[in-house]
């Protein structure tokens, strides 16, 4: 065994490239045992395979350069143990919030492919939904859908509502009179949260959970079948709020798009 082998010969036997140990050197991670001062020329000890080794190991845990260069110069195993038990929780909160992102993702596909338990839009179902909440602007019947939709988009990006987790699904409030008369008069347009807030936000709105009649509709057409409405809730009494939920099926025009009303019972 000799006492020192060039930067070539540890490349080689170690499986990294000679540029992989000029840069451990230049960042002060690992230094030869040796160098030529005449010839510059780079020599590594026996003794550093195993750091060699070791740094390319750890690297593979996503350790910083600097992490990897402290831990080689402390030496000490409770320092290395210190900072991959770091590491790790970085990597369990990065699963987490994958699989958050997960989530969300198969809520907008569904958002986009749902059609309603029959799939038929004169159908009427029953749901039952759990609580929810909702940011919301007052509607005044008089003006122009695009107002309302500006004040909501101002209000998502002021504080606190600028913090909030939200679920790309916009709806409206309705009366059952309206309903009963085939308008689309809206009491307030909103935005679902993913969850209830922590800090407070004076326009979230509560929505219980219960059990609720639905039915599908291109709620801005008004041309949903108003005798079966009025027949469908004949004698059975229902609560407000009514939500019209809107189900988008393209990214360019929403004009015809499909909304679920909910009329909770």
């Amino acid at each position: 065994m000799k006492d020192y082998y060039t930067i070539g010969e540890t490349a080689k036997l170690l499986g990294i490239s000679t540029q992989t140990l000029r840069y451990y050197d230049r960042e002060n991670i690992l230094r030869p045992d040796y160098i030529n001062e005449e010839t510059g020329y780079r020599y590594y000890s026996y003794k550093q395979f195993h750091m060699i080794d070791r740094i390319k190991y750890l690297q593979g845990f996503g350790l910083s350069l600097e992490e990897l260069g402290m831990i080689i110069r402390k030496g000490t195993a409770e320092y290395m143990l210190e900072r991959l038990s770091a590491r790790k929780e970085v990597l369990l909160e990065q699963i987490s919030q994958t699989v958050e992102q997960i989530k969300d993702i198969d809520w907008y596909i569904h958002c986009f492919t749902y059609t309603g338990p029959g799939g038929d839009p004169s159908e009427y179902y029953r749901l039952h939904l759990p609580e929810r909440y909702v940011v919301e602007v007052p509607c005044d019947p008089e003006e122009p859908l695009s107002d309302m939709e500006i004040r909501l988009a101002e209000k998502k990006g002021t504080s606190p509502y600028s913090a909030l987790p939200f679920r790309r699904q916009y709806g409206y409030l309705v009366h059952m009179e309206d309903l009963a008369r085939g308008k689309f008069r809206p009491s307030s347009y909103f935005i679902f949260t993913k969850s209830r807030p922590d800090h407070v936000c004076p326009d979230i709105r509560v929505i219980p959970e219960g059990d609720f009649v639905c039915f599908r509709t291109p709620l801005l057409k008004e041309c949903w079948d108003v005798r079966q409405l009025n027949s469908y809730f004949t004698g059975l009494p229902h609560r407000e709020p009514i939500l019209a939920l809107e189900f988008e099926d393209n990214l360019v025009d929403w004009s015809d798009a499909m909304y679920e009303v909910q009329i909770m019972i």
